[in-house]
């Protein structure tokens, strides 16, 4: 069977793009691995800017969030509200989240299958060939397969991102114990007894809190160690993981990195699958949507020239270079070489919350980290004028190991 469109990965941003070619009249087939359901291994943070998208009903929202807590070894818990509408958040199952998303691209003209895990995808030509328990054929093909589908595209010589993993697990627990222990909030502790190179979290949702950690080389036992917390174990006492498909812990790998090259012939590249995810808290859902939708547009100017060439195909990569990464992404990876390179990971994080205590400016990119309600190039531009405030609090010898780094990231 031949379609103009078909999109392998029925995440985010692959539902996405679905929904915006289907409404353009092209005919879709998105084709996702699991079944109908199926449970994904995600914090389920989502900021109010993915409503650029679609609006985010009631019961689909696990829990709306009105702020956040910090956790660093040296200091209480640092906790913050948010100060305006586009500060807020949601916190839900990507069970839920994805299949409204794949709901809206259906109802729109988009045919959706489950249970089709793709084994190889083919050009022959002028079309594409999809193989898996049935074989596709059509004009152009959007991967939005997360890391899981890294064999498909190192089988058609397309970069796949470097990658470090997560493990998280969901803990049950009543609706009025989580607002008491939890709050509205989302918590993120950055320890690097905890992870090295990244965080771990505590995400609160109706009646169960997502506890996860990730970071290079993170294992079950670092995932052990941080259930000791004591922060974590007090809050946990007494509490069992919920079973999702037999399993109560879950492993995912997360992209570190965009990919240089995210198209050829015929294929482009989206989400995850891209490496779009941001490298400070490895948030992904709303890049995957941004690319995705950047994807759909480039694929309807391909379908309507009838040219789904390499060149033809490349506007993609120019579209996201300018929306995604120019005003995002270039700046993530300067904030994430200070926090992960220097080794001062919690020192600049009580550094920075200690400026923003008598500093607005400062404590509303604070915020914006989290919420994305301004972009990273504005809260780099916050933070690099107040390097000097910065260095005073971190003292002599941690600035000048901070400073190569600084050095690094202004080359980025």
């Amino acid at each position: 069977m031949t379609y103009d469109l078909i999109i392998v990965g029925g995440g985010p941003g692959g539902a996405t793009a679905a929904k915006f070619a289907a409404k353009k009249g092209a005919k879709v087939l998105l084709l996702e691995a699991g079944k109908e359901g199926r449970y994904k291994c995600c914090a389920g943070g989502i900021p109010v800017s993915n409503e650029e998208f679609t609006p985010i009903p009631s019961g689909v929202d696990e829990r709306e969030i009105t702020g956040g807590v910090l956790v660093t070894p040296e200091k209480e818990p640092m906790d913050f509200d948010t100060t305006g509408e586009k500060d807020k958040g949601f916190c839900m199952f990507r069970t839920d989240f994805d299949k409204y998303l794949l709901d809206i691209a259906h109802n729109v003209g988009a045919e959706v299958t489950y249970g089709f895990r793709v084994k190889n995808i083919e050009i022959k030509g002028e079309e594409v060939v999809v193989k898996g328990p049935q074989e596709f054929r059509s004009n152009c093909v959007i991967l939005a397969t997360g890391l899981g589908g890294a064999h498909l595209q190192r089988h058609l010589g397309i970069e796949v991102p470097p990658m470090i993993n997560g493990i998280q697990a969901e803990f049950a627990m009543p609706e009025s114990d989580i607002t008491e222990k939890f709050g509205d909030r989302i918590w993120e502790f950055f320890d690097r007894s905890i992870s090295e190179h990244g965080i771990a979290w505590a995400f609160p949702k109706r009646e169960a809190v997502s506890i996860g950690i990730l970071g290079q080389s993170i294992k079950m036992r670092h995932f052990e160690a941080f259930l000791h917390y004591p922060l974590i174990k007090e809050k946990l006492v007494g509490r069992k993981m919920r079973i999702f498909e037999s399993r109560k812990i879950w492993a995912a790998p997360i992209p570190d990195r965009i990919i240089s090259k995210p198209y050829r012939e015929h294929v482009m590249v989206i989400g995850d699958a891209c490496g779009t995810a941001d490298p400070i808290l490895y948030e992904g859902i709303y890049q995957a949507r941004l690319s995705g939708k950047l994807a759909a547009e480039i694929f309807c100017k391909a379908y309507e020239e009838e040219d789904f060439g390499e060149l033809s195909l490349a506007r993609y990569h120019k579209l996201l270079l300018k929306h995604l990464f120019e005003e995002e992404l270039r700046y993530s990876y300067k904030i994430h070489t200070l926090l992960y390179h220097s080794r001062l990971l919690e020192k600049i994080i009580d550094a920075a919350y200690s400026i923003a205590q008598e500093d607005p400016e400062m404590r509303q990119a604070m915020i914006a980290m989290f919420t994305r309600s301004q972009t990273r190039k504005q809260i780099w531009k916050v933070m690099l004028s107040r390097k000097r405030k910065l260095m005073k609090y971190l003292g002599l010898s941690n600035s000048v190991r901070l400073i190569p780094c600084l050095f690094r990231a202004y080359r980025i």
